[in-house]
Formats: C-alpha cells, sequence, structure tokens
C-alpha cells in the first residue's frame, strides 16, 4: 500500500505497514499549543530516532484536537551498526603489551570485558592513551520501539499540564488511549501511566467508539473512512474550502447578497483547524439593530469569543450574518444554527446594555472612578498612573523635533494641551462597563465614547475641530499598541507618545511593586512591555536615551528606587532586543549603553556588521585591542591633562598631531559625528593609527620608568582609544583568521 492509496500522511513514500505509527488519544486538547507541540514531539522523534540508530526516514506528526498521531518511515529491521573508541589510562601505564601489560592495562581491559590483544595505544588531542574498538550490539527494531515511542512525551514545553489519577501524567490534559504498531506487529508501552492497546476511536461527532486496529495501513483506512484528515494543514485548507463554498451557496440561492463577502482572518483559521476534527461550516444570523454597535466590538463577539468567521459588504460594513465552524458534522443543522445565533444574540444585548448605560456619563467621568483600581499593588491606583502618564507625555513631547511636531499639522501648543486631555482619557475606558465584560476593547471603546460625546455638538459650543479629535480618538484607540512583537506600532505622533509612556510607566510600576521577571515568569508580561518601548523609541528615532528615562522616572512618586533594577533590565532587554537581527558578539560590542539612543545604535551595528569583510577590519581590531590591554581602565585617565610638550619621540608627536587633524581631542565635536551615523569617515580616520600607534610601540616604551612620561603617553593612547571606542567595544569581537585571505 502507498501513498497513491492513502492520503493520511502526507509526503509518505513508504508501505504503512513497514512503518512505525503511535497514536495517543486525548480528550479535547486545547488549540493553541498544539502547533509548537507538534513541532516539539517531530524534534524529539529525530532526536530519539538517532539515539536509537533507526536510520534517517521521515518523521511525521499529525493530529486534531483528540488525537496526537506520530509516524516514523522507512524503520530497518535492525539497529545500525556502531562503533566507538573508548579510551583508557595514559599509555604510560601500559606496560608492555600484549606480552607483560601493567594492571592498570588489565583492568581496563577486564572492565570492558575484551581480552589484553584487543587493547591498543592511540594518539588524541591530551596524548597517547590506551583504548578498545567498541562495537555496540545490533538489537532488532521491534524490540527498541516501545522504549523509543515511550520518551517522546519526555521534555515537551508544555504551558500547563495536568494529572488525572495515580501515576498518570503529566500532559496538556487526559490520555484516553494509547496505540502503537510497527506495521502489523501491536507494540507495548506506557505512555503518561496509559498502557497502549490495540483500539483507537472514531469521531465524538460518531460516538467516539473503540475500534480494533489490526496495522498501521488498517489504521490508515479507518481514519479515511472516517472523514479525518490528520494533517493540520490539510485540514485547513479544507475548512477554507468549505467556507468559501458554503457562502458561495448561500449567495447562490439568495439567501446572502453577491458582495458580501468573508473579512480575511489567518490567525483565527489557524486556532480553527486545531478545534476541529470534523467539520462542517455553518451560517448564522443576528438582529440588524445591533450593526449600529462600534464595529471591533462585533468583531471581537464573532471571532475572539466564538471563533467564528465575520463577513462584511462590498463597502466594507459588517454584515449581520457570519460563518461557523462546527466541531459535530453529524448535529442537525438547524440545532446548531440556532444554538449559535442565540450566543451570539445574548453577547450582544449584554454589549447594547452596557454600551447605553456608559452613554449615560461623559468620558471624563469615568477617570474619577480610576481611583478605585489599582495599578500595582503598594504602588497606587491607576488615577495615580494617569497622573504619571500626564507628566511624562510633556516630557516626551519636549524632545520630539519640531519637524516631527509640525507634521501632525498642529503646534507645539495645541499637541501639548491635546496630550494632556488624551493622558486623561486614555484609560477612562478601563471604568467602563462595556470594557469591564469586554476588556479586549481597552483604548478602542474609549476612543468610541469620545467621538460619539463630540458628535452633533458644534465648535463654538465647544467641539474640537474634526481634525484634531480624530488623532485624538486615534491616539487612544492604539496607545496599547504594539501589544506582542507581531503587532504593530501606533501610528499618530501622539499615540506613539502615549505608547511609550504607557509601557515605561507599566515596567517602573512592575518593578516598584516587586514584580520582578525571573527565568520564565513574567506574570505582568514587562519584557513584553519593555520590547514594546524599545520597538517605539527605535522607529521614531527621538533623541531619547534609556539613562534619561531612568533619570527621569527618578522624580516620580514610587514606593522605592527602581533606577537600579530598570538599568539591569532595559540591559539585558536590550541586548535581546538587537539580537533578533544581529550576531550576539557584534550586539555585545555595538549596542549596550543605556547612554544613546537606539538610533545611534542601530545605525552603527549596521556599519559594523558591513564592515567585517573589508582590508584593514582585523588591524582596526588589533589595534583598539592592544590599546585596551596596555591602558587602564576605561574612564580612569580621562580627566587627565595632556602636556603635548612633554611627547619626546617622533611616533607619538605624530599620534597626536593627527588626532588634532581629525578633531579627535575635541569630544563632543568627535561623538557629534557619531550622532550624525558618519561612520565612514570615522572609520577613515581611525584606519589611519594603525601604522603610527604601531612604530610608537617600536620605538618608545610606554610604560616608560619617568612616571612624568608614562602617564603622559598613557594619556595620549586613553584619548584614541576613547575616540575608537565611538566604534564600539570591539575588543569583544573576533579578529577575522588570515586563512583565505
Amino acid at each position: 500500500m502507498n501513498r497513491s492509496d492513502h492520503a493520511l500522511f502526507p509526503g509518505f513514500n513508504d508501505d504503512p505497514d513497514q512503518a512505525a505509527l503511535l497514536e495517543i488519544g486525548c480528550e479535547e486538547l486545547p488549540s493553541a499549543p498544539l502547533p509548537a507541540l507538534r513541532s516539539a514531539i517531530a524534534s524529539r522523534a529525530n532526536a530519539l530516532r538517532s539515539e536509537f540508530r533507526l536510520g534517517k526516514g521521515k518523521v511525521h506528526v499529525l493530529g486534531t484536537p483528540q488525537r496526537i498521531v506520530l509516524v516514523l518511515e522507512s524503520l530497518p529491521s535492525v539497529q545500525e551498526p556502531f562503533q566507538e573508541i573508548v579510551l583508557g589510562p595514559p599509555a604510560r601505564l601500559a606496560g608492555s603489551l600484549p606480552d607483560a601489560p601493567s594492571p592498570q592495562a588489565m583492568g581496563f581491559a577486564r572492565s570492558q570485558g575484551v581480552s589484553i590483544s584487543e587493547v591498543r595505544v592511540v594518539e588524541s588531542p591530551k596524548g597517547s592513551y590506551l583504548a578498545i574498538d567498541k562495537t555496540a550490539p545490533q538489537r532488532k527494531t521491534e524490540e527498541v520501539l516501545p522504549e523509543l515511542l515511550g520518551r517522546t512525551l519526555e521534555g515537551l514545553p508544555l504551558p500547563k499540564t495536568m494529572r488525572w489519577g495515580t501515576g498518570s501524567g503529566p500532559f496538556l490534559r487526559p490520555i484516553l488511549w494509547v496505540l502503537a504498531y510497527w506495521g502489523n506487529r501491536l507494540l507495548s508501552l506506557s505512555l503518561g501511566g496509559v498502557l497502549s492497546g490495540s483500539t483507537t476511536r472514531n469521531p465524538r461527532s460518531a460516538g467516539f467508539v473503540l475500534h480494533p486496529v489490526r496495522s498501521v495501513s488498517h489504521y490508515a483506512d479507518l481514519i479515511q473512512s472516517w472523514g479525518i484528515l490528520l494533517e493540520p494543514e490539510d485540514r485547513g485548507k479544507a475548512i477554507e474550502r468549505e467556507l468559501d463554498l458554503t457562502l458561495k451557496l448561500e449567495q447562490d440561492v439568495g439567501r446572502l447578497d453577491s458582495a458580501v463577502h468573508r473579512v480575511g482572518d489567518p490567525v483565527l483559521s489557524t486556532e480553527v483547524l486545531d478545534l476541529v476534527e470534523c467539520f462542517r461550516v455553518v451560517v448564522g444570523h443576528f438582529p440588524e439593530s445591533y450593526l449600529t454597535l462600534p464595529p471591533a466590538l462585533i468583531q471581537t463577539v464573532l471571532r475572539v469569543h466564538q471563533r467564528f468567521y465575520v463577513l462584511a459588504g462590498e463597502n466594507g460594513m459588517l454584515s449581520n450574518c457570519f460563518l461557523a465552524v462546527s466541531g459535530n458534522s453529524a448535529a442537525n443543522l438547524e440545532i446548531v444554527r440556532t444554538g449559535y445565533e442565540k450566543v451570539i444574540r445574548a453577547r450582544l444585548e449584554d454589549a447594547q446594555y452596557y454600551l447605553d448605560r456608559d452613554r449615560k456619563r461623559p468620558l471624563l467621568d469615568f477617570v474619577e472612578d480610576l481611583g478605585g483600581m489599582t495599578f500595582f499593588p503598594g504602588v497606587g491606583t491607576l488615577s495615580d498612573k494617569v497622573g504619571m502618564i500626564r507628566v511624562m507625555v510633556q516630557w516626551v513631547l519636549n524632545r520630539i523635533p519640531e519637524s516631527e511636531v509640525k507634521g501632525t499639522g498642529f503646534d507645539r501648543a495645541t499637541l501639548s494641551d491635546s496630550l494632556d486631555r488624551i493622558a486623561r482619557l486614555a484609560k477612562a475606558d478601563l471604568a467602563t462597563g462595556l470594557v469591564r465584560e469586554f476588556p479586549e476593547l481597552e483604548g478602542r471603546i474609549g476612543s468610541h465614547y469620545w467621538k460619539l460625546e463630540h458628535e452633533g455638538i458644534k465648535e463654538r459650543e465647544g467641539r474640537l475641530p474634526s481634525r484634531l479629535l480624530h488623532l485624538e480618538a486615534e491616539a487612544i484607540a492604539e496607545h496599547y499598541h504594539p501589544r506582542h512583537v507581531q503587532d504593530r506600532l501606533p501610528v499618530t505622533l501622539p499615540g506613539l507618545v502615549l505608547s511609550l509612556v504607557d509601557k515605561l510607566l507599566h515596567q517602573v510600576g512592575g518593578f516598584a511593586a516587586g514584580f520582578v521577571p525571573s527565568g520564565s515568569e513574567d506574570p505582568y508580561a514587562l519584557r513584553r512591555s519593555a520590547w514594546g518601548m524599545l520597538a517605539i523609541l527605535r522607529k521614531t528615532a527621538w533623541p531619547i536615551t534609556l539613562e534619561q528615562l531612568v533619570s527621569e522616572v527618578g522624580n516620580l512618586s514610587l514606593p522605592r528606587d527602581v533606577s537600579g533594577d530598570l538599568r539591569k533590565f532595559w540591559g539585558e532587554r536590550l541586548q535581546g532586543f538587537w539580537e533578533k537581527e544581529y550576531p550576539v558578539l557584534l550586539v555585545r560590542a555595538g549596542a549596550t549603553s543605556l547612554s544613546e539612543t537606539l538610533e545611534i545604535s542601530g545605525s552603527r551595528l549596521r556599519f559594523l556588521s558591513e564592515i567585517s569583510g573589508r582590508a584593514g577590519y582585523a588591524g582596526l581590531l588589533s589595534l583598539y585591542t592592544r590599546l585596551v590591554n596596555i591602558l587602564p581602565d576605561a574612564g580612569e585617565m580621562d580627566n587627565a591633562s595632556l602636556d603635548s610638550s612633554r611627547l619626546e619621540a617622533p611616533s607619538e608627536k605624530a599620534i597626536h598631531a593627527l588626532m588634532v587633524e581629525e578633531g579627535m581631542l575635541d569630544a563632543d565635536l568627535w561623538m557629534k559625528k557619531a550622532v550624525n551615523g558618519d561612520w565612514e569617515r570615522i572609520l577613515d580616520s581611525v584606519l589611519g593609527f594603525v601604522d603610527p600607534v604601531q612604530k610608537m610601540f617600536e620605538e618608545v616604551m610606554v610604560n616608560d620608568p619617568d612616571p612624568v612620561l608614562r602617564n603622559n603617553r598613557k594619556i595620549l593612547l586613553s584619548r584614541l582609544r576613547n575616540a575608537i571606542g565611538v566604534l564600539g567595544q570591539l575588543e569583544l569581537l573576533p579578529v577575522p583568521s588570515r586563512e583565505g585571505r
């Protein structure tokens, strides 16, 4: 039976009855961790296959919410041969082999179960040693498979596990059955305290009944006859086809307008394919009157709460219809549809109730309620956080270039007033009934309410100008972005300022409350918040450093000083942030300072990554490393005065003259080149010192017995080291080998 006979194993090139099968049947598995779990099991199985010497055939990990299936292709009948050299005592303790071996040599042979004639001397990097050639026994595949398969669940990255009885688990959900075959040979093993048997189960929609299995190919026949697609990608494509077909059929019979289309949602599609084993698409409706609710709210109810697909018309307006993927393909369609519609109607009715109740109060009124909501334990309330936000947004705004301020269409004073207003309002919706019921909508509901309050009000009666109102509403809506690494950044300048400050204060509050991230523990997502802050600073290129933020945070009213914690934390986060794009050593050399902007760090890293193959690069690293090695710690001689009249040798005079010519002795002027990203000119200047410094080391003794000469020379070289140091801590970079040059 080959691949053309079965659609069970994608890419299957072997006879199923020459493959090993492991099926783990479970209670309903959660969808979120399944992709990572399948990948981890595949990696684990590949490693075990190599460890047990069972060839290099393909490993397939498939599955549904009810079962995880592992298939090992092209298994040999016995283990592959394996020979290793086992080292013993040093050869000097061997005696005379083989006629007069020493006690050490005899003991080594005895411990390895061989005769002394099989002991020989080999050369290793550590010297000459006694050794034997040891061949591992070749066991039959059916003997080692149970142990291999029984270890597939060891060390998996499971977010949460559970036990369901004495000696059971741990696993994501209770294991109900285990099935293991090699071809037509039943294998005996135990997983999570469950012994393997010879049965599987059909889908829940068909009764979840036990069925006997005779072989791998018989299992494939059963799975295919039940309509189960074990390959997640194939199941996802089938669901997409069924969604499109159902929509088209509804349009063909006139129940849906031809302009209605499904809103693309790859995140939902990825989740849905791991929510169902067998499936059926259902079209549902809800009363059109609910379309007056905010679109984001309707979409949250449909796609986030119920995992339903949103439909929209030609103009992008939401439809009052939806598509649902049911996991019960055998159920009565009308009963399923009615149940779905009842749930959606109830949720939208709740939303309408809370919206109507909230709208009886202006958004600013809810700010007062924040005084009863905790920011972080012991740090204050959300009202206290709002006060900090109002202070910090003005501090950030004062550091934004005038050109960017003008780019908003408003002057700095207007923008300052606007930022103060939205800083007060940004968290107000957290106290509303709608956000308490639908917390995923924080920010967007506040934005919606702020716009609604100004509808029907004329500007002379207090209504904000339309452009400013739109800008403020957008900023309130987007200030929680980015919520994760793949999320977008805010688009508006006020939104960027507000998001930056919000993420900054979230970290500050977390550290002030003692919630320091440790290992995998980060319950308040402080690391994710730091990433968002760094991403904004990088995108905007604002002249704001992390050290400045630490200093400014010190002016806030906090229960304890968090400056040390923030410096350590941000140093680690900064390194991890850049390591997503550049090698570790390059990042350590070029971007670990909190005292420079991310724009400078980023441009330096780009430059260093580009010049590593250039002529002169190795000489540059050698020059800087020599200076670092011969001089005291950085900063120790920064305040010492250089006496150019005490420079005696021509080489040191030449170095001094070249430094004056290049402007290196004016630290501010030299650093300005780095701020402007003029790395090429800096590099050209620095490379001009390679030969003069080499000549100086040959001509004079830096550590001269005369303390005046010694200190003066060290001050000169210290100035040069500091000037080269704007390129980074180059001593941390490996010097390229001469091979291949």
